[in-house]
């Protein structure tokens, strides 16, 4: 995975050297910071530095590699902490100081690739050559054009996670090409994520992040990623969807009506306030939009017995089912035995 602060020249050309370096130094103490949190803490120290991973941070560019014997997982992770890595960097000093002034927050950019590596054992590590770093390094410098999370996975490392990751959203396949690289390469950009960001923040920055997620999505045209963290947060901490995070989706959905945080959470809200009809149109939407999206399949098929839609809801399962959510087959048995429009099961044999 390599990192890259998006538009870093841009910044050196118009700030002065002193500013320029503390900019800098911002960006190195978040990824120094976090990248150890994320795996000491969060991950309770299961990976071992050098031994299971291994970052740089050198200028305006994190590399990081994880090695372990689970190819999956690993890439999962790597996603999970960009996400991560986003969020914190939101809540530096540099970005703080911009969300004041009401100035769109600087970002960051990130590649991901998944591949063989030929690695030298230094006395302090490894020093690591291939084809995979250069394809990964392209990707970042692709990812910078990204119009969503600026997240890409290469084709090696989408294919390892894209059915078996629930809360991750991808883009159709986009091909790009790069310096030092033969013929096109295929890849996918993140679209939005179910991934709680702030519960995977050290302490001090995920309070950062939580104070100004609203601050930060009304001055970023391109903050919908801070809208899909803030609508995790904010019911993680409620309990429940609130009434002023169903209007941030709605916002949302003036701008972007497929955006799938947005439905998701506004058809959650009205399903949890009894307003089932128009839940039942914003799951429509939704999984008109993203078919493949298995929990809101699982979801649906939950306003559809409410509803008294037995036959929908048992269809509404299958289709979770058949994108590997266990749960949804329980939810299918329940639906069988209701009748039509909700009522007992009154087949012979039925109890």
């Amino acid at each position: 995975m390599f990192v890259d602060l998006v538009d870093s020249s841009a910044f050196a050309s118009v700030l002065g050297l002193k500013e320029y370096a503390d900019y800098v130094d911002s960006f190195h103490k978040v990824v120094r910071v976090q990248c150890e949190f994320f795996f000491e803490n969060y991950l309770g120290g299961k990976y071992e530095r050098g031994r299971d991973y291994e970052y740089f941070v050198l200028g305006d560019e994190l590399g990081f590699f994880m090695h372990t014997a689970k190819p999956a997982n690993d890439v999962y992770l790597l996603a999970t902490l960009g996400i991560t890595l986003k969020a914190a960097w939101i809540a530096s000093p540099f970005n703080r100081e911009r969300v004041k002034r009401r100035s769109g927050t600087a970002e960051i950019a990130i590649g991901i690739n998944f591949g063989p590596v030929w690695a030298k054992r230094l006395e302090n590590g490894f020093e690591r050559q291939g084809y995979a770093i250069n394809l990964a390094k392209r990707i970042e410098s692709h990812s910078r054009v990204g119009q969503h999370f600026r997240i890409f996975l290469s084709d090696a490392a989408y294919k390892l996670i894209h059915l078996r990751m629930r809360n991750l959203l991808f883009s159709d396949r986009e091909f790009a090409s790069g310096k030092g690289i033969l013929g096109q390469f295929g890849l996918y950009e993140i679209v939005d994520a179910f991934v709680d960001s702030v519960g995977r923040l050290a302490p001090g920055i995920a309070e950062l992040f939580q104070e100004m997620m609203g601050a930060a999505i009304d001055s970023n045209s391109r903050g919908l990623w801070i809208h899909s963290a803030y609508q995790i947060s904010s019911e993680n901490k409620h309990g429940a969807v609130t009434e002023e995070a169903a209007d941030r989706c709605r916002s949302v959905l003036n701008y972007q009506p497929d955006n799938s945080v947005a439905l998701y959470y506004l058809a959650q809200f009205h399903q949890e306030q009894g307003d089932l009809e128009l839940a039942e149109i914003s799951y429509r939407q939704l999984l008109r939009a993203w078919p493949y999206f298995g929990d809101a399949h699982l979801e649906f098929g939950k306003c559809l017995v409410d509803l008294g839609k037995t036959q929908e809801a048992r269809t509404a399962y299958l289709h979770a089912e058949r994108l590997g959510l266990a749960e949804a087959i329980e939810g299918r048995k329940d639906a069988s035995r209701e009748g039509p429009e909700g009522t007992p099961d009154l087949r012979p044999g039925s109890s």
